[in-house]
């Protein structure tokens, strides 16, 4: 049986970056030229062309301003989840503050498309050790995964699991989808999205896929937008920042053609709804993150 991997698109516009309000206040975004129609419809195209489905996380900024961008990528068969609605680090907020735009984004979203939103991922995978409380909101206001914990340094925690899992935090759980990452010495590597898939190898991101797929288990892919524009406008930031939005951009779409010939795709809910998927072991969450009973 060929596995399905999952694709994902985190719908936002390319000046929608954490961590850099010094240099684009979010005062501006009004006033900021908006490229997200035009690098969404080019990925549209892609997967139009190879028949794929993807999960689209949707800014609710985006959705309030284009929905009829939402409606055609609906319309085409994609699955409409929640990216939040100001693109806040989970961390960064209370929990109050969290369920807010969390309902702001899903109650934007599911005006737009009719149906309730099953699925959410944090800006920048901040639900981490110190914004679990967030797992228990999401479940709370009726979501079904979450796909906001990364098995990386800094952003997350390299040792939360590498692979889809279930979390029991009670009243049936929540599921949980972790990017794909190489889990190696002395570090993991982000070889799911962003800069990780640009620069690495591809033989290397595939053998890291097929590692998952020989246990039945789906590999994650992450793309923004604004991977697919080598003309995003020009904003001075650190040098670290910019290799992560930048580097390699040029490869994105030729990357992304190699992975759908390579492999099957399909959305997190058509991957979750599949009969016998083996997913994973259930987990519960403590401070230090999910531990498996």
């Amino acid at each position: 049986m060929t596995i399905e991997n999952i694709l994902t698109i985190d719908l936002e516009d390319w000046f929608h970056i954490c961590g850099v309000e010094r240099y684009i206040p979010r005062s501006d975004w009004p006033g900021l030229e908006s490229r997200v129609i035009r690098n969404t419809t080019r990925i549209l195209e892609i997967l139009s062309k190879k028949n794929v489905n993807a999960t689209f996380f949707v800014l609710g900024y985006i959705a309030e301003r284009h929905p009829e961008l939402i409606e055609e990528i609906r319309s085409l068969g994609h699955e409409i989840a929640s990216h939040g609605y100001g693109h806040d680090r989970v961390y960064t907020m209370t929990p109050e503050g969290f369920r807010k735009d969390l309902r702001k984004s899903s109650e934007i979203i599911s005006a737009i498309t009719g149906s309730p939103v099953k699925g959410y991922r944090a800006p920048e995978w901040s639900i981490r050790d110190d914004s679990l409380w967030a797992l228990y909101i999401l479940k709370q206001e009726g979501f079904e995964y979450d796909s906001s914990m990364a098995p990386l340094p800094f952003i997350g925690n390299k040792n939360y699991p590498g692979f889809p899992y279930h979390l029991d935090i009670g009243e049936g759980g929540l599921w949980e989808f972790p990017p794909l990452v190489y889990k190696g010495f002395p570090v993991n590597l982000p070889f799911g999205g962003g800069w990780g898939l640009r620069v690495f190898p591809y033989s290397l991101i595939c053998a890291s896929i097929r590692r998952l797929n020989r246990h039945d288990r789906p590999g994650v892919i992450f793309l923004h937008p604004r991977e697919f524009d080598e003309a995003n406008p020009v904003i001075r930031l650190p040098f670290v920042k910019r290799f992560v939005l930048e580097a390699r951009i040029e490869s994105t779409e030729k990357r992304l053609n190699r992975l759908l010939d390579d492999f099957r795709f399909s959305s997190m809910s058509n991957v979750l709804e599949k009969p016998g998927n083996n997913l994973s072991p259930r987990a519960s969450i403590e401070r230090s993150g999910p531990t498996y009973a």
